[in-house]
């Protein structure tokens, strides 16, 4: 293997790492937040799940594409006809559409809800993570695909 596709899987593994541990800590500091809420805290879980989504998961989501691509470009590998990257790359692109279309809209209506409205929060919270726990399988499966790479 060249240094060229070392080094990008390298940062592949690095945005892996980012994105996925973000999204488990994320999911498991909030629920100990949640338990122990109140008014204040409120705010604080809305915060902290809104910015590390968007420097860790954004961030490590956007380098494993990139460095993902620049992989297959380096190895000259066809990815069309390569079942377990092609699974790897729809398990991704599924749960990143998920993540913009669902997830991220109701962490920014958390972020802007009234410390006041505890009931609307609780809904968006409880919205959130079921449905960000939900579909954490399928991102975890994508991995499982890319690093053993079955037929």
């Amino acid at each position: 293997m060249s240094q060229s596709y070392l080094t990008w899987k390298a940062l592949h593994v690095l945005g892996a790492i980012l994105m996925l541990g973000n999204v488990i800590v994320t999911g498991a500091w909030t629920a100990i937040l949640w338990r122990n809420r109140s008014e204040a805290s409120q705010r604080q879980i809305a915060h902290g799940i809104l910015w590390t989504d968007l420097l860790f998961t954004l961030v490590g989501g956007t380098l494993m594409v990139i460095s993902g691509i620049q992989m297959i470009r380096v190895a000259d590998l066809p990815w069309r006809d390569t079942a377990w990257l092609m699974r790897g790359i729809e398990a991704l692109g599924f749960t990143a559409l998920f993540w913009l279309l669902v997830l991220l809209p109701d962490q920014w209506r958390m972020e802007r809800c009234s410390p006041t409205d505890v009931t609307r929060f609780g809904r968006l919270f409880r919205r959130w993570s079921v449905l960000g726990w939900l579909v954490t399988p399928m991102l975890l499966w994508g991995l499982w695909t890319m690093v053993t790479k079955p037929v």
